[in-house]
């Protein structure tokens, strides 16, 4: 009897463990927002930015890509099998246009949603290892470039490799001193998603060392999650389900056990509403994957927690995410 009581305690325990705590926004904070293409920042916290600029706070969104490297979706839109580099960089044009009105839409002109950095899509993972130094920098296998092509992209001396992307990303934190930050979570199934993840932590851990002394504090860090197999419910209808609002959106219950926290925010009618708005501006992608983004407009967002302890095991996860060979 004994020992089955402590089962079922433990058990409560595990079950209790796993419900998530609701996500506490003060007023005034300071949000950034990393996503690694356009539309990121709104599928895993469109919600969050609103939430954030009405309790009189401000929000940076960091574009980490142009989202220029979509493949698929360059040969839908130009209707040619092998578009050139050219076309690749207009079609990131395009995006960058669509991911203004998407913001305008969370937040008018008060979201800074000019940090564009620009770094090759579809090519970020290999910046963590194999193009780390400017001496080697990668060639984006679409547009062919070795540094941002964009007029907007924030750091025009910038180059395709992975000690650039950290550096560019500290600048940004020293700048905004940020007292929240979302970004991808680091098991994300997106090679893109999982990199951005982990130079995050990277630029906040660097930064943090360099700042360390009496009242300085980490900001708090939200991982959002966007890909992940079989998940978010209906990511593959048909047709966008119509019910998707009503519903909460939960993290997977197949990720794999972490000693980390889970939290959730509870979205006003307004705030689905305007999410939605905002997904309604990404034209392109709504013409490829309207289920996918319909799928995110909840009325909830999840996150997982990371703290400062987990910024000394960047280096590990950074190692785990290289390719097997």
């Amino acid at each position: 009897m004994i020992r089955a009581g402590v089962a079922a305690a433990l058990t409560l325990a595990l079950a209790g463990a796993a419900q998530p705590r609701a996500l506490e926004v003060n007023s005034h904070e300071r949000l950034v927002v990393v996503a690694p293409h356009p539309d990121d920042e709104t599928l895993g916290a469109g919600g969050l930015i609103q939430r954030v600029l009405a309790g009189g706070g401000t929000v940076r969104v960091v574009l980490v890509t142009a989202g220029d490297g979509y493949v698929e979706a360059v040969v839908h839109e130009t209707g040619e099998p092998r578009p050139r580099p050219a076309e690749y960089v207009a079609y990131g044009e395009r995006r960058l246009r669509e991911a203004r009105r998407a913001l305008d839409a969370l937040g008018g002109h008060a979201i800074r949603a000019e940090h564009l950095l620009g770094f090759p899509d579809g090519g970020l993972q290999p910046l963590l290892t194999a193009h780390w130094r400017r001496a080697h920098p990668e060639l984006s296998p679409t547009t062919g470039a070795v540094r941002p092509p964009y007029p907007e992209a924030v750091h025009q001396d910038a180059r395709y490799d992975g000690d650039d992307l950290r550096v560019a990303l500290v600048r940004c934190l020293e700048d905004v001193r940020p007292s929240m930050i979302a970004f991808p979570d680091p098991l994300d199934r997106h090679p893109d998603h999982r990199a951005t993840a982990l130079f995050t932590l990277l630029a906040v851990r660097d930064l943090t060392h360099v700042q360390a002394r009496p009242g300085h504090t980490v900001p708090r860090l939200f991982a959002y999650l966007v890909h992940w197999p079989d998940w978010p419910p209906g990511w593959d209808a048909t047709t966008p389900t119509a019910q998707a609002p009503a519903a909460p959106l939960e993290l997977p219950t197949t990720l794999p056990p972490r000693a980390l926290s889970h939290v959730s925010l509870a979205l006003s009618g307004s705030e689905v509403a305007g999410k939605q708005r905002a997904l309604g501006a990404y034209v392109s992608q709504q013409e490829v994957m309207p289920s996918l983004l319909a799928a995110f407009v909840r009325r909830t967002e999840p996150f997982a927690v990371f703290s400062a302890a987990d910024l000394d095991q960047v280096g590990r996860m950074i190692a785990a995410s290289e390719p097997k060979k």
